[in-house]
């Protein structure tokens, strides 16, 4: 998988300038975490690589599509569980059999099966988060990227959805970017992890955690001293 390389990025809203001449990458096939208080601009962020929102500079590495998972599942509520997936799918699957096969196997894999015939409306936040983790993987992208999808769900709740998460990633070999003001949330699934902070925005702070995902614990104690130099760059 390609590298997301972010060069010289340039952000303003009016006169406030977000980001100026911004550079950063994010590792292929790899859970690239952003951290960084309220309104630093993490979300605008995610934005200009999803050319959402007016900039200048480059984003390199999203030519192979992107996924968005927002803090709402931004699911149609009129329609079914299914209905919504396979509208996903409608347009680079034309084989009908083919995206109810994989719409299946997602929906089995995320434990939703018995929500596939409900709307959005009739199924718990949890069970809809569900859906758009499941929603943004069976598109054919190259890349996902999360804007805080956890934060309105309780801790039982987030750290089953990571367990997921992590299944997802290891199926497919997406690049992840994923943004957080948590840092539990980054000790459990980053591979790579960045502070950002500032006005206009600059990273403060980068590292790499090197344990399995999958076994992470928030009591490990490789995680204290990330988790010190974390803190203390966010109260900075």
């Amino acid at each position: 998988m390609k590298d997301i390389l972010v060069k010289n990025l340039s952000v303003s809203y009016g006169d406030q300038v977000v980001f100026d001449s911004f550079n950063a990458v994010f590792e292929g096939g790899k859970i690239n975490v952003i951290l960084g208080g309220s309104g630093v601009g993490k979300s605008t962020l995610l934005s200009a690589i999803a050319g959402l929102v007016p900039h200048s500079g480059e984003v390199v590495g999203v030519e192979g599509g992107i996924s968005f998972i927002f803090q709402k599942d931004r699911l149609i509520p009129s329609i079914s569980v299914f209905k919504n997936l396979d509208l996903t799918l409608k347009g680079v699957v034309k084989d009908k059999s083919e995206r109810k096969k994989m719409i299946e196997d997602m929906l089995s894999v995320l434990e939703i099966s018995d929500c596939r015939d409900k709307r959005p409306t009739e199924i718990s936040g949890g069970q809809a988060q569900r859906v758009a983790l499941a929603r943004a993987f069976l598109f054919p992208s190259e890349v996902v990227l999360m804007d805080e999808p956890f934060k309105a769900l309780d801790t039982a709740l987030k750290h089953r959805l990571f367990d997921w998460l992590l299944k997802l990633e290891k199926r497919s070999q997406k690049t992840i970017v994923f943004v957080t003001h948590a840092i539990d949330e980054c000790l459990l699934a980053a591979d790579n992890y960045m502070v950002i902070a500032g006005s206009p925005a600059e990273i403060v702070l980068e590292g790499k955690i090197l344990s399995d995902k999958e076994n992470r614990k928030l009591t490990d104690e490789e995680f204290v001293e990330i988790r010190q130099s974390i803190l203390k760059t966010l109260e900075a």
